[in-house]
């Protein structure tokens, strides 16, 4: 029984009522039987996450980035791991922060290894983390393998921040232009209706036409604002059961923007592989932990295949040079690298460079985007009020003629 481990299930009981709990078994054949021994229908049967993993879930990115560097700097300072972890862990103001920390310890102290130990414990979000701590600790340089880790995880996060500042300026643009567009068709349109209907006479044409706009505005309204929340929960259950991911990844991969988007994703692989060779993590396992890093599904499926020409072995820049969209500049510099030995190193390189180029084109959209955006809206939007107010000024001067 030393070999049991948790299940957790969803099923039905002879009354129809749905049953969760958690069960313990050598593996979910064996908790199937168990359930059906105690009268249950098993919907479901899953491995159950422990608290440490669950735990290692709530940890926001810059949480593990912090631990990870902070407690590379205590082992520099010459504490022992145990120790390092007591210390974070009652520095921690998180109880999911304190939670990883007395797990880790505890799973190190029982005589886990420790890439299984971080491993467990940062999930399969922070895979690489486990990586990285078996090459330190394989190359004896453990606090070096920690930062490293850390230095990947900020990276991401500093990619994340600097496309949400390019993007977040034309995004606030687009929504206040629309906002003041329904301020003027659903409040001020409408206000002056009732004039218009007074006048007696035939209004202005573009009077005329935002009354119509906005006539039909607030009688469309209802359908509309349906429609839309429709088509969101459509897409909302489309994108839950995966239907639409591979058809938009691959958009992204081969579209329009099939450069910008592959240096981003294929440079962030690129950087992780070149993390972990040069923290001397073996080229099949380094390969493997990249590739499930990639955040789309589409990427992932294409990377598969160096894995496999490297086991066959072919080299690893030939074998990158036959992805679709792959950027040739880190190909090359892959090339360099496994003629110098220092293919982890070019690697990074590489990865940095056609990420940085990506940032620079996404800023460069945003620069112009923003006030072309304003210029556009801006006309738009004054074009409206200047058929408002000259309505109305035609309007008077009929009255008073």
């Amino acid at each position: 029984m030393a070999s049991e481990s948790n299940f957790a299930y969803r099923a039905v009981d002879a009354a129809g009522r749905e049953r969760k709990g958690v069960i313990a078994a050598g593996n979910d054949a064996e908790a199937f039987m168990v359930l059906r021994a105690q009268g249950l229908a098993p919907m479901s049967i899953k491995p159950a996450k422990s608290k440490a993993q669950q735990a290692g879930a709530m940890l926001t990115n810059r949480e593990s980035a912090d631990l990870l560097v902070n407690l590379g700097e205590l082992l520099l300072a010459g504490a022992d791991i145990r120790t390092a972890l007591a210390i974070l862990g009652a520095r921690a103001d998180r109880p999911a922060l304190e939670r990883v920390c007395q797990q880790l310890s505890r799973d190190i102290g029982g005589g886990e290894a420790l890439d299984q130990a971080f491993g467990r414990s940062f999930g399969r979000n922070q895979a690489l983390v486990a990586a990285l701590v078996a090459a330190g600790e394989a190359s004896g340089d453990l606090p070096g393998s920690l930062k490293r880790a850390s230095e990947m995880i900020d990276a991401r996060l500093k990619l994340r921040d600097q496309l949400v500042s390019v993007l977040a300026y034309p995004i606030f643009v687009f929504f206040s232009a629309v906002a003041a567009l329904l301020m003027i068709l659903l409040v001020i349109v409408p206000t002056l209706a009732p004039l218009v209907a007074d006048f007696g006479g035939e209004p202005p044409l573009s009077m005329r036409m935002m009354i119509v706009a906005s006539n039909g505005l607030r009688t469309l309204g209802p359908l509309v604002i349906a429609t839309i929340l429709a088509l969101a929960t459509l897409l909302t259950v489309a994108a839950r059961l995966q239907w639409l991911t591979a058809p938009f990844e691959r958009m992204l991969l081969d579209g329009l923007v099939r450069r910008t988007t592959s240096s981003v994703i294929y440079g962030g692989f690129s950087i992780a592989l070149g993390t972990m060779l040069t923290a001397g993590a073996p080229m099949n396992e380094a390969l493997r932990l990249a590739t499930r890093a990639v955040g789309t599904g589409v990427a992932r499926a294409r990377l598969d295949v160096v894995g496999v020409k490297v086991r066959q072995g072919e080299a690893l820049s030939a074998a990158l040079s036959q992805v679709p969209g792959f950027p040739n500049a880190i190909v090359r510099l892959a090339a360099v690298g496994e003629a110098s030995s220092m293919l982890g190193q070019m690697l990074s390189r590489g990865g940095s460079l056609e990420e940085d180029g990506a940032l620079r084109r996404i800023r460069a959209v945003g620069q112009i985007a923003g006030p072309a955006l304003i210029v556009l809206m801006g006309g738009f939007l004054g074009l409206l009020m200047a058929g408002l107010l000259s309505g109305i000024s035609q309007m008077g001067q009929a009255s008073l003629s």
